[in-house]
């Protein structure tokens, strides 16, 4: 949970990094990042209400960003979720489309 600044900047790290290298969902790093994301939305009024010219105001306003990228992140991936439910064919290519009923 984060209680402090020294928290807060450790979870912001941490989606940061898990942004830079995208947990496959349903992973234990999936459940992680939606968890922090959790936390610092819930964090917020605290430092959007820190002086303006402060470093943890300016440390908010780097964390609404983070966040920003963070939820386009897990639209896109909703989305290609979805669409994956409709079509056989994998966007990866790999598995099996539909059959024929040739041999």
């Amino acid at each position: 949970m984060i209680k402090d600044q020294e928290s807060f900047e450790a979870a912001l790290q941490r989606v940061a990094d898990l942004l830079e290298h995208p947990p496959a969902h349903g992973t234990r790093e999936d459940e992680e990042f939606g968890q922090l994301l959790h936390e610092i939305e819930l964090f917020q009024p605290t430092f959007l209400t820190a002086p303006p010219e402060s470093d943890f105001a300016k440390l908010g306003k780097e964390a609404q960003i983070l966040l920003k990228r963070a939820t386009d992140f897990q639209a896109k991936r909703d989305d290609r979720e979805r669409r994956e439910k409709w079509t056989s064919f994998p966007e990866d290519g790999k598995g099996i489309g539909p059959t024929t009923g040739v041999r």
